[in-house]
């Protein structure tokens, strides 16, 4: 009984039997605000870590939680030096609004993958779509304020759904 309360504990307490984890970032994103607001939602539905490319996180009030403290943060200057580094094994996931995006509610998200966004009034270049293991896009006519659609990613990550 005793062995099987310790194996029990330790189980719980040790994190490395976790198979799937997320991250979220924004290339070039437009307003310091919308960092603040995706990094609270980041830190709240349980992203794993936050990231930038481009244009450099900078404390923003709207951050309130101070996720940036709170989740490992990492910043890179060029698509190519975020690819370069994507964790092994996860899937790159695009959100944009394209034709050869998948709805997101059929959208099977992967047990460990990365969601990249674009700036809101760029979206992301064609070069990086390509990269993508998968696109993603909601139901919407125009585009959405991007820390509204990467929360809403996340969101929808959290509902008990299938993960390929």
């Amino acid at each position: 009984m005793i062995h099987v309360l310790i194996v029990y504990i330790f189980a719980v307490m040790n994190d490395n039997f976790i198979n799937e984890y997320f991250g979220i970032g924004i290339q070039n994103g437009k307003t310091p605000e919308n960092l603040g607001v995706l990094w609270r939602s980041a830190q709240n539905l349980g992203a794993t870590f936050i990231f930038t490319i481009g244009n450099r996180y900078a404390k923003q009030a709207c951050d309130t939680h101070d996720a940036v403290k709170a989740i490992p943060y990492f910043h890179y200057d060029t698509f190519e030096a975020f690819f370069e580094n994507l964790p092994k094994g996860a899937r790159l996931v695009g959100v944009e609004l394209d034709k050869k995006a998948s709805d997101l509610e059929t959208f099977e998200h992967p047990r460990r993958c990365v969601y990249l966004l674009g700036a809101e009034d760029h979206g992301l270049s064609k070069k990086v779509m390509d990269k993508c293991h998968h696109l993603v896009k909601f139901k919407s006519e125009k585009s959405l304020n991007v820390a509204v659609a990467g929360t809403i990613i996340m969101y929808d990550r959290n509902l008990p759904k299938p993960r390929s």
